[in-house]
Order: structure tokens, then sequence, then C-alpha cells
């Protein structure tokens, strides 16, 4: 394989600009559930339809990643990063100057649409511009971005709209991302993807697509699978632990909270494994299976204060600890110029497990499942193993 080796100045350069894109495009996803209240008092609609423009927003935006993916040789890494931020952001900000709920719902599938290409896009330029050896590293620090900006959106929209309005809280943030579009726009090459190898000539045999080889359709539902279980977790988590008398609202948002920071944390120490250790598929399923086993304790321990914590803060390392490696050995399956291809179409497993998850957690709270929760997910993670162990033994037979 051929990689673009980068001094590490450039390295630093290329993933503090897709890093600042990430975290936007994380903060702008998870600044509306916290508006949500006040946006149903200004526009006297209810929380269901509210909540289906957030999913529109959401699923909208994983779709199209695939679609991204295919579009990146005709238009441009860097061009069309700096044009979905700018869609995105510009978006965000008109949010802050609609009247009525349709308005607000047609401005929230357009940051959607724009939201569609960041993971194919990123991931075509970290494999055009880092070194190979520092691939974990630049991948956890590209996933850390992301939750990291989700988890800094409901904190700066909050304190934003305290200190002036919503309307200005929603401008104001997304001027923001127009500004960032603005300057990765005139970075010139520092952004580009990956070049495409050249097609074979007519009279040679039609190659395969990467994209229906058994491997690629694996790790597409590996990430389906992991989806529905962190979904789960973050949609009906605070009503499953309400439900088992472990805490009262408050105190199962903080342990909820708490689980987050811990993912992010969880990325940054994987990308580190990842880079040591080299057994991918290995890390994995030990991250994965170590977080299963957590998440039977809460029905079978009932935890509470201190204990229920840190069950869910090592578990949420567990989730995030495997985010790295699930990167690198997409990656080691994808042809070189075809990473914006391959990481679009396995990342939209992604979306549709995350956006199946609160339909079917939310389906089994209602049937009296509550106590059932974070065993199915980590059932899920158990599944998700065995998936990912069948990817890559598909991927070592298919090298021979």
């Amino acid at each position: 394989m051929t990689v673009a080796v980068a001094q590490p100045a450039s390295e630093t350069r290329v993933l503090s600009l897709i890093g600042i894109g990430h975290f936007l495009s994380h903060f702008y996803i998870l600044c509306l559930p916290p508006m949500l209240p006040t946006l149903a008092r200004e526009f006297d609609v209810g929380f269901a339809l509210l909540g289906a423009a957030i999913a529109g927003y959401a699923w909208i935006g994983g779709l199209m990643q695939a679609g991204v993916g295919f579009a990146l040789d005709r238009i441009g890494a860097r061009q069309m990063l700096a044009a979905g931020l700018g869609l995105n952001a510009a978006a965000i900000a008109c949010i802050g100057l609609v009247d009525g709920y349709w308005a607000f719902a047609a401005f929230a599938v357009l940051a959607g649409i724009g939201n569609a290409v960041f993971h194919p896009v990123d991931y075509a330029i970290i494999a055009a511009k880092i070194d190979e050896r520092r691939l974990g590293r630049a991948y956890s620090l590209h996933t850390f971005s992301g939750f990291f900006g989700g988890g800094v959106a409901p904190i700066a929209m909050v304190t934003l709209s305290a200190a002036f309005d919503w309307r200005t809280a929603f401008i104001s943030v997304g001027l923001i991302g127009v500004v960032a579009a603005l300057v990765i726009l005139i970075q010139g090459d520092a952004l580009a993807g990956e070049q495409r190898q050249p097609k074979r000539s007519a009279s040679g045999p039609a190659p395969k697509s990467v994209l229906l080889t058994a491997p690629v359709l694996l790790y597409f539902l590996f990430l389906a699978t992991y989806g529905l279980a962190t979904g789960g977790i973050g949609s009906q988590g605070v009503v499953a632990m309400v439900k088992m008398g472990l805490t009262d609202e408050a105190g199962a948002a903080q342990v909820l909270s708490a689980y987050q920071f811990a993912i992010a944390a969880g990325i940054l120490a994987g990308g580190v494994l990842a880079e040591r250790y080299g057994r991918h598929g290995l890390v994995a399923a030990v991250c994965l299976l170590a977080a299963a086993a957590l998440l039977v304790l809460p029905p079978v321990l009932s935890p509470v204060g201190l204990l229920l914590f840190l069950i869910f803060i090592a578990s949420g390392f567990g989730f995030g600890a495997v985010l790295p490696a699930r990167d690198l050995m997409v990656r080691a399956i994808t042809p070189p110029g075809d990473s914006g291809r391959v990481f679009g179409v396995v990342f939209v497993g992604l979306s549709v497990g995350s956006g199946l998850a609160g339909v079917a957690f939310g389906a089994l709270v209602d049937a009296g499942g509550h106590a059932l929760v974070f065993p199915v997910a980590g059932a899920l993670l158990v599944l998700a193993v065995l998936i990912t162990t069948a990817a890559q033994i598909s991927a070592n037979r298919a090298a021979q």
C-alpha cells in the first residue's frame, strides 16, 4: 500500500483542521436536544414532531454518507468538506431566524445533508496524509474530537441561551462553523484525499467491487450492531435506571454523562493500544466483551451510588477503546484510493443501528423489560464480536 508520509507538523495541521470539522459535526447534532423545550413553546408543537425533525437530521446525514464517498473523486475532499461544513453550519444559524416548525424542520434536514460529508471525507484525508505508523493515534484523535464536541454542545447552548436568547445561540454557533468552512476551503492540497488507482483496461476482467465483498458487508453489520447497543443505552439508559430504582432522573443523567466522557477517554487509550499491539481484532474483542460483562451487572447487583458510576464508566471506556481498532480493521480491507467509499458505506451501518435503537429499546421498556435494557445491549456486543471475527476471517481468506 502506498501512503503519503507527511512530516509530524503537517500531520498535526491536518488532524487539527479535520478535528475542528468533526467537533462541529457532533456539536451541531447535539445542540438541538437541549433546546427542545424552548422550541416546543416557540413553535407550539409537540415533542414528537420536534423529534421527527431531529431524526430526519440524523438519518439523512447517515444514509447519504455512501453517496459522498462516491462523489469524492469528482469534487475533491477539501472542497466537499468545506461545502458540507458550510451547509451544516449555515442551516444551524438559520434555525435562529425561523418563526415556525416547518421552516425549522427544513433547515434541520439541510443540516443533515451537510453532515453527511464528515466520515467519508475525513477518512480519505487521513489515509492520504497520515503516516501508516501513526494511523491508530490519528483515528483516535479524530473520533475523540467528535465525541468531545457532542459533550460540549448542551452546555454551550444552555449557557448562550441564558446569557442572550435561543436565537442568538443558534446564530452564533452556526457562524463559527461558516468561518471554519472558509478556513478549510483555503488550505489547498493540505487536505487533499486519496488518489484512486488507475482502472483496469477494458480487455481485462472486470474487478468485483470492494463494496460488495464479504468483509465490507460484515463490517457494515458490525457497526449496525454496535450502533444498536450504544443507541439503546443512550436512548433508554436513564429510563431503565430510574425504573429499576437505581437512582432518580437527575442521578441517572449524571451516570449517563459520566459514561459518555468515559467513552471519549477510552477512544484516546484505544488509539495507543491499536498502535502498540497491532492485533486490532483481539483489542476490539477484549474491549467489547469486557463492556458486555459489565452491562449484565445492573439488574444482578442493583448497584447504587459510586458502584453504579464505576460500572458505567468502565463499560463506557470499553465502548470507546474499540473505536480506533474498528477504524484500523476497516482500513486494512480498503484498497488504496477507496477509503472514502468504503468508510462511507460502512458508517451507514452505524446510522442504521443507532436509528433503530430508540424504537427497539423503547418497545422493550414499554413491554416492561426495563431491567433487560443493559443485558440486551451487552448481548449485542457479544454478537458484534462474532461478526467482526467473521469479517477478519473473511478478509484473511481474501488476502490469500
